[in-house]
């Protein structure tokens, strides 16, 4: 009891600044495990983890799944060395069920990775920032009392390790701007390579990481080490994943799934141009005769897509890639489906782009434009529903995880749904709130006589939120889940840009 009433101890107004800095003098795990008030945030924190979990664990018995679970369990069954999505999150499911084939084990292993880098992130921005007890506070029960975190790990889905280990490199790399190191560029780059074989997205991570190198006071040879070396570690991946794909379709694509990612949002602007045939290029023209018996057949009040979330043309059965799909192919089974897409891949490749670069002010207006709106705003997506509101799994969930029946359950199907309503509200008011206190920091310029790290700290989060928006509004869709990292550095940041008293630092301090 005296633990959980520490935390709900009033938030009084009292600085702890500097008290903050002296502490942060310490050796961090000395800092987290010799500092009374620390061991109770810690002890707070992990009681809570196994409270919330086992409660959880009664509610929803089962984990959650979606067509993209079944992509991820049918990679290790059918033997894929390449599928849709990345195969690094296969191979951690496999060494999952290598120990045992529980799916409350996997869940909690999810669970526990989330909360260890939650832990690590916390107690590092104790660590490294000046932030008063208020603040503080705040900070912690979003990171240990956050629902969404439970339901993240309850998916068999890859959000859970690629959150986790997100969060350990932001952290690194954030800990890189005040202690430079050496190991810094081996530690960057493995944690990058393992991510870019989780998720696609860590992508554009190379450019957060070369950043944060160049602002750091690493030794120029460890700038540029540090740069590059995530990169030479995600090529072998690429060539490998092409070669694979090759085998199989006969086109070295690195991703199947990014031609129909591009044709998608080519086709939400379709409705609104008008595109000579004569003009296609030769491969695509059965395609958009396709595409245009959908739009002149379908009822007027559905031809607006605009407000529908980023994949409707991916997902929609009637729609017209699906339908072009299965007009060519109707192969069976994992790899024969796999390679169904893998073939039609180029063309709609090919076909997003031409449309895309024949009309950009088009595209821009009906693609781009709402997609930003979306993005502070983003789609429940996989949090509005629990096993999208079925009582049956699929064979190969009930072999992988080996169930007596198809069926489970769960205390609800439309609960995290009503739980997450305003968590797209949320999401938007932190980017504001960040905006706001960043714009007002350059006005009053503030920036000119921080603290040399926090300024580049900072710096440093702007950036990577810059460039998660512009690749979440061009090239993926936006929804909460695929937001989850960049929320939590929003919170942090926002609690610290909110915290910050210019009138308590030196000039020239660094």
């Amino acid at each position: 009891m005296k633990l959980f009433s520490f935390l709900a101890a009033g938030f009084d107004s009292g600085s702890g600044a500097h008290k903050e800095k002296k502490i942060a003098a310490l050796p961090f795990w000395k800092f987290v495990f010799n500092t009374k008030i620390n061991r109770r945030y810690l002890a707070i924190a992990i009681a809570g983890t196994i409270v919330q979990f086992v409660i959880f664990k009664m509610l929803y018995p089962f984990p959650d799944f979606i067509s993209d679970s079944y992509c991820y369990i049918a990679t290790n069954l059918f033997n894929m060395n390449v599928n849709l999505w990345p195969v690094g999150y296969s191979k951690f499911l496999l060494l999952i069920h290598a120990i045992t084939p529980l799916d409350t084990f996997l869940v909690f292993i999810q669970y526990f990775l989330i909360e260890l880098s939650i832990l690590y992130f916390f107690f590092n921005i104790l660590f490294l920032f000046s932030l008063r007890k208020n603040a503080i506070r705040i900070l912690f029960i979003f990171l240990f009392f956050n629902p969404l975190f439970l339901y993240l790990a309850n998916c068999v889905l890859s959000d859970a390790i690629f959150c986790a280990l997100s969060i350990v490199w932001m952290t690194k790399i954030f800990r890189m701007l005040r202690n430079p190191h050496p190991r810094d560029c081996i530690i960057s780059a493995i944690l990058i390579g393992i991510l870019f074989t989780i998720r696609y997205t860590a992508v554009y991570y190379p450019i957060i990481n070369a950043m944060s190198f160049l602002l750091s006071e690493q030794k120029v040879w460890a700038k540029l080490t540090g740069s590059l070396s995530p990169i030479a570690l995600m090529i072998p991946f690429v060539v490998y994943t092409k070669n694979e794909t090759k085998k199989i379709t006969g086109t070295a694509e690195f991703s199947v799934f990014g031609g129909w990612q591009i044709a998608n949002n080519a086709l939400y602007m379709y409705d609104h141009i008008n595109v000579p045939k004569s003009k296609l290029p030769p491969a695509t023209v059965s395609l958009d005769n396709m595409v245009k018996e959908y739009f002149t057949t379908i009822p007027p009040q559905q031809r607006d897509v605009s407000t529908i979330e980023g994949t409707f043309f991916i997902k929609t059965q009637n729609a017209p890639l699906k339908k072009y799909l299965f007009s060519h192919y109707k192969s069976e089974g994992a790899i024969g489906q796999f390679h169904d897409w893998g073939m039609v891949s180029p063309i709609y490749k090919v076909y997003g782009a031409y449309l895309i670069e024949k009309y950009p002010i088009p595209f821009i207006k009906y693609y781009i434009l709402p997609n930003i709106g979306n993005y502070f705003t983003p789609y429940l997506e996989k949090f509005s529903t629990y096993n999208l509101e079925q009582d049956k799994v699929w064979p190969l969930a009930q072999y992988w995880f080996q169930y007596n029946t198809l069926e489970i359950r769960s205390v609800s199907k439309t609960l995290q749904g009503r739980l997450f309503a305003t968590y797209p509200s949320f999401f938007f008011s932190l980017n504001l709130i960040y905006i706001f206190t960043f714009v007002l920091m350059l006005a009053n310029r503030w920036f000119s006589y921080m603290a040399s790290f926090l300024r580049r700290a900072i710096i440093l989060s702007a950036i990577f939120l810059i460039v998660n928006f512009c690749f979440s509004v061009f090239s993926t869709p936006v929804v909460l889940r695929y937001q989850v990292v960049p929320m939590i550095i929003l919170a942090a940041f926002s609690l610290i840009l909110l915290d910050y008293k210019p009138e308590e630092d030196v000039p020239g301090n660094v």
